[in-house]
């Protein structure tokens, strides 16, 4: 793509170099800012009807209807074709108005008045590192309507402004297409995999006969396959019931549910500490390598690592459950985790708190959970290794598309901000029909 004939300095805000015809314009004097306000409970008496009210989000994913007498005065409204624009954290954030819509604090509604909303939007899209150096605060960040309005942008002909927006509008519909393509194609390898490891773990990998199972989450087993109870074939041990007066500022760490991360680690960074004494009086709830931990209770119920790369002792706390196989010559222990893992595991503990109404787990609910297993220590280790060759290569395609979105990605965002400030000259560019990305 070529450049314009000449360039001159800005030293304006964020932008740095302009096309010599062009000129660099704070926001406030070309375009109107609305910010917006939460209304007090005495005007709110009926939220069953009104216009959609938003709250501190520029998604339209969560309105609440607010009386339209309210949204009366301006300052209070953004219409159709307004730029939204997240002015609390996560400061930045911006979508175009599709209604009419109440707005509350957190957000701003921008409507163009010498800009194209459309080529204002492609600006604010790139300046959100600039809108961040101005956010401040000390419960949540944000940015002030007087930082807001001194917001430094290109100042550029509505011609050009058009054919700016013509050009990303073309360009960011084929990365966006091309990013959907990949994502759908990382759903279905996900798809693909949690089909594999549930036939694998239900059906085993070249079983030919089957008995049917009159339990809801399977339909058949193999027919030289049991169904245990949990408890039955696996230990549950839970952790330590450490008290607040336990914590200090220094000392042991310990593993608590929010340790356990959704990726299989066990994260540290923010463990809260107790009394290295605890390591002699608990040494039973010492966590080691290998160990198989599950969140008994809250909203990540079911959530399971497997311990990693460990190099220090840590405690385990009590709603954090360990898993071991009552004997390992009947059961392995890396079949076991994947059973675990399973998704009909994680389903008859939703099945088991929709029953009880309570967000916990414990060794009596197991008692009232089965799972199916092979007889024998080889099929069970050859079911553990092919899960796992599985997931390894499901892994690494699934890796290959992701760095190829994060690319795409960062060129959406290069080009956008080349075009809007000018490094690129867009002026005389026409659509080529066949382009495409691959």
């Amino acid at each position: 793509m070529r450049q314009y004939k000449s360039y001159k300095a800005s030293e304006k805000g964020w932008i740095r170099e302009i096309p010599s015809e062009w000129d660099i314009i704070k926001i406030k004097f070309t375009d109107k800012l609305i910010m917006g306000q939460s209304p007090d409970s005495k005007d709110v008496t009926n939220f069953e009807k009104g216009l959609p009210f938003l709250q501190g989000n520029a998604e339209f994913t969560e309105t609440h209807p607010i009386p339209e007498n309210w949204c009366e005065t301006p300052n209070k409204t953004a219409i159709e074709g307004d730029l939204l624009l997240s002015v609390r954290a996560p400061v930045g954030e911006i979508n175009v108005s599709n209604q009419t819509f109440g707005i509350g604090r957190g957000l701003c509604a921008i409507r163009p008045k010498k800009n194209l909303g459309k080529f204002l939007y492609y600006v604010l899209l790139v300046s959100k590192e600039e809108l961040n150096k101005y956010a401040s605060g000390s419960t949540f960040t944000a940015i002030t309507m007087q930082n807001l309005n001194n917001i430094f942008i290109p100042k550029v002909s509505k011609d050009e402004q058009i054919q700016i927006v013509k050009y990303l509008d073309f360009k960011t519909e084929l990365i966006d297409g091309f990013i959907a393509n990949r994502q759908k194609q990382i759903d279905l390898l996900k798809e693909q995999l949690r089909k594999k490891i549930f036939t694998a773990l239900t059906k085993g990998l070249s079983n030919k006969d089957f008995k049917t199972s009159d339990l809801p989450w399977f339909t058949e087993i193999p027919v030289n396959w049991e169904m245990y109870k949990f408890n039955a074939a696996i230990k549950l041990l839970h952790g330590f019931q450490f008290r607040d007066n336990h914590f200090k500022e220094q000392g042991v760490k310990v593993a608590k549910i929010t340790q356990l991360k959704a990726d299989g680690s066990l994260d540290l960074s923010e463990a809260s500490l107790v009394d290295e004494k605890f390591l002699i009086t608990l040494k039973k709830k010492i966590i080691k390598n290998g160990d198989i931990l599950m969140a008994l209770t809250g909203g990540t119920i079911g959530k399971i690592i497997r311990v990693e790369n460990l190099e220090e002792e840590v405690l385990q706390n009590y709603r954090v459950g360990k898993f071991v196989p009552k004997d390992t010559k009947t059961l392995d222990k890396d079949f076991m985790f994947w059973v675990l893992s399973s998704e009909f595991t994680f389903a008859q503990i939703l099945f088991l708190q929709r029953e009880t109404g309570q967000p916990n787990i414990g060794i009596g609910d197991f008692s009232k959970m089965f799972f199916p297993m092979p007889d024998t220590l080889e099929e069970q280790r050859e079911i553990a290794a092919y899960i796992i060759e599985q997931k390894n290569e499901t892994n690494t395609l699934i890796s290959k598309y992701q760095k190829q979105i994060d690319l795409m990605q960062e060129y959406r965002t290069a080009i956008i901000s080349q075009a809007v400030t000018g490094k690129i000259d867009v002026r005389d560019w026409q659509p080529k029909t066949k382009e495409v990305l691959s």
